[in-house]
């Protein structure tokens, strides 16, 4: 990638690529799973004030997480203006992107007739992990995002046909998402120049 690629994309995706922001999210989505387990095993019922009061921390503790976050990259890589094309200017994705959201949504009009979720975690796969269709992404980002997406398609296929809980999909989701949050985090570092103090864009 040359500098004006690099500059491009950086200038598309800067906030895109700023995954940590989100981590808190992921690693509470963990906790509470591995807190809720031993009551699921003994058909135990957790309180709804303990439930409130859980989401309400995890809330709380994510929008200072994501304050910090926001401080932290403004002062170390400096600010950009949000462009608010930005979206609307990116290039389509490629086919494979139109025949997969096709098929989604033609097996989520089936589940439905049917009275049936199954199709939901395969949509959510589908919908986290972007980035692989889109062309504009360096190979490396769209090869992660591809290993998460199978990884959490593989996932929901075990507790489909393993016929088990969702805790091993829930599980899976939570550590690739959190994963992913942290390559961005570093393909960011290794794209930008070094960090200058005051620096904005």
């Amino acid at each position: 990638m040359d500098d004006r690629q690099r500059l491009t994309f950086l200038t598309r995706y800067y906030y895109d690529l700023q995954g940590v922001r989100f981590a808190p999210v992921w690693i509470a989505g963990l906790l509470v799973l591995f807190a809720w387990m031993p009551h699921y095993a003994q058909h135990d019922h957790i309180a709804w004030g303990a439930f409130c009061s859980a989401l309400g921390g995890v809330l709380a503790i994510q929008v200072l997480w994501y304050s910090v976050a926001n401080w932290y990259y403004r002062n170390r890589f400096g600010w950009l203006k949000p462009d608010p094309y930005r979206f609307a200017r990116r290039k389509p994705n490629g086919p494979l992107w139109w025949i997969l959201l096709l098929f989604i949504i033609v097996w989520a009009i089936y589940c439905r007739v049917n009275h049936s979720a199954a199709f939901f975690p395969y949509l959510l796969a589908f919908l986290s992990t972007q980035p692989v269709y889109d062309a504009e992404n360096p190979p490396i980002r769209r090869i992660i995002y591809g290993v998460g997406a199978g990884l959490i398609t593989a996932s929901a296929l075990l507790n489909r046909f393993a016929r088990v809980d969702g805790a091993i999909f829930f599980a899976t989701l939570c550590v690739i998402m959190l994963a992913l949050g942290i390559a961005d985090h570093l393909l960011l570092l290794g794209l930008l120049t070094p960090a200058r103090e005051n620096a904005d864009a």
